[in-house]
């Protein structure tokens, strides 16, 4: 109930290889239907995250039904250079005959939350990001991913340049109903 998403990062500060290791391994610990591991990683640093800036502004820009200012795409070449390490989640549903897609979409998801509980303990912030945009055949291509595959989300990862926002939720008793004898 603490971890929070932390958008601003020391940039230049970079997680140790062993930690991101950790935080991959942690996610491949998800519980997953039939063992699929329906999942891979792409591990994002140094210069590859411009290249990823211009995908993601590029992406906006074809993906958009209007025209999208200059500066909405500056900012959106800029995301990735706001943190040292992004790790691509990406789901890939396996292909034997009983698998489901929505518990291969679903067991990525827990092997993302596995990831942000993994970094928080290791005392490294994360801020997922996604977007319309990251859903487009540009993305796709950056990724090289195969038709089977599903985006999940980048997981923006470094050390906290500034204060966690307080967290909020509804409080759960609305969300629940109970079915007894």
């Amino acid at each position: 109930m603490s971890r929070r998403t932390i958008k601003k990062m020391d940039a230049e500060r970079m997680p140790e290889s062993a930690d991101i290791d950790t935080i991959i391994q942690a996610a491949t610990w998800a519980p997953n239907h039939h063992m699929t591991e329906p999942w891979r990683f792409v591990v994002i640093t140094g210069s590859a995250r411009v290249r990823l800036g211009d995908a993601l502004a590029s992406a906006l820009r074809t993906s958009s039904k209007e025209e999208v200012v200059p500066e909405r795409l500056v900012v959106e070449k800029n995301k990735p250079l706001s943190a040292p390490v992004i790790i691509a989640l990406i789901a890939r549903p396996s292909e034997k005959e009983n698998t489901v897609l929505q518990e291969e979409i679903v067991a990525a998801g827990a092997a993302l939350q596995n990831m942000l509980l993994a970094a928080q303990s290791l005392g490294l912030s994360t801020s997922v990001r996604t977007g319309a945009h990251s859903y487009t055949d540009e993305l796709r291509g950056f990724f090289g991913m195969e038709e089977r595959e599903r985006f999940i989300g980048l997981v923006y990862l470094g050390y906290a340049s500034g204060m966690a926002p307080p967290g909020r939720r509804t409080p759960h008793a609305g969300m629940v109903s109970w079915m007894r004898d």
